[in-house]
């Protein structure tokens, strides 16, 4: 609902160039009723009691808006662009529904193969008089195990961008005019301030502000890419592109890596459902087939 709501958002108030108060007032007046016009609505009434856009998105109980979301519209009120920051967040949150739905594409094989296997074997097991129900749940137990593990495999190999989107964010920020320091701070939250990902952020945003360089900040030891351009970012002083050409670096490794798991998931789960059905047919038809050969 984020999303929705910030793309009406960017449709009236970036790309009409409406007032905010007045795209604000528009989406509250339109005539379906969801989430989207209450957000609005109470948005709308916090700016004419004098509130800041920021202070409004928090108490704001229709849409829950994010740290992240709330911290990039602070930061945009305190530069005074907070157009650009709409399109930011418009396009960020476009991307992450664009990875959600990658994932929920490649669940839907995986899911479907599994329901088919159990329905095989309860079928068995009802109408065999040779099922050990006990021995076919063990099957089950082992062969729903390995889908769950195969599953969160391609979880992590299509699950969202955190670093490339952290640098992402760090590049916007710099352009528009935000402290390096600080716009590496901001991409903690993106990045998760409990992940590893998270505190490499957070000890580089603590690392800079003492005045140290890129490369030492973000410890690029064990990075040759990033260790060499941080390199010439330091020495060459190209900071304003730096993290920008990082991030298409990422997204690009990101992108071939998912092609080749896409491509990888139906196989697998045949070769996978193959060898359940095999080992099903192995232990509860041939004692059948046999007493059948013997008569």
């Amino acid at each position: 609902m984020q999303r929705e709501f910030t793309e009406v958002l960017y449709e009236l108030f970036v790309r009409q160039n409406l007032s905010l108060s007045h795209s604000l007032l528009i989406m509250s007046r339109k005539p379906k009723k969801d989430r989207v016009k209450l957000a609005a609505e109470t948005i709308y009434s916090a700016l004419e009691r004098g509130s800041v856009f920021s202070s409004a998105l928090k108490i704001c109980d229709a849409v829950r808006f994010d740290d992240v979301y709330i911290s990039f519209i602070l930061l945009a009120e305190k530069n005074g662009d907070l157009k650009s920051t709409v399109s930011y967040l418009k396009e960020k949150l476009t991307r992450e529904n664009e990875q959600s739905k990658k994932l929920i594409g490649a669940s839907i094989y995986p899911a479907f193969v599994i329901v088919l296997a159990v329905a095989s074997s309860v079928f068995i097991g009802l109408y065999t008089d040779t099922a050990d129900f006990s021995l076919l749940a063990k099957y089950v137990g082992v062969f729903f195990l390995l889908c769950v593990c195969v599953y969160f495999v391609i979880f992590k190999m299509l699950g969202d961008d955190r670093l490339c989107e952290a640098f992402t964010a760090v590049d916007f920020l710099l352009r528009n005019g935000i402290e390096l320091s600080e716009a590496v701070g901001c991409a903690v939250q993106i990045a998760g301030p409990s992940g590893s990902i998270g505190k490499i952020f957070e000890n580089a945003r603590i690392k800079l502000s003492y005045g140290m360089d890129l490369q030492t900040a973000f410890d690029c030891k064990d990075n040759r890419q990033f260790s060499e351009i941080f390199y010439y970012a330091d020495t060459g002083g190209s900071q304003l592109d730096l993290f920008s050409r990082i991030a298409a670096a990422l997204s690009a490794k990101n992108e071939r890596r998912r092609t080749i798991c896409l491509s990888l998931v139906e196989p697998v789960f045949i070769v996978m459902t193959g060898g359940f059905i095999l080992m099903i047919l192995m232990t509860f038809f041939m004692p059948l087939i046999n007493d059948i050969s013997w008569i």
